[in-house]
């Protein structure tokens, strides 16, 4: 891996921690104020970010 791709991925790799961390505090505050729509997209992101590590650790090999 080359150092620019090195260091994007350890920025992606951040950026995916910090929005892990915040995405159900964000979501329960969301609830508490009744922000249907936000809190949809909240979880849309969970999602996504689930099928993404899932599709990354079944990548064929080659």
């Amino acid at each position: 891996m080359t150092d620019d791709a090195g260091a994007v991925s350890a920025k992606l790799v951040a950026l995916r921690a910090e929005l892990e961390a915040n995405i159900w505090p964000t979501a329960m505050a969301a609830a508490a104020t009744g922000e249907h729509e936000r809190i949809r997209d909240l979880v849309k992101l969970k999602v996504d970010i689930e099928a993404i590590d899932f599709a990354l650790s079944h990548r064929p090999v080659g």
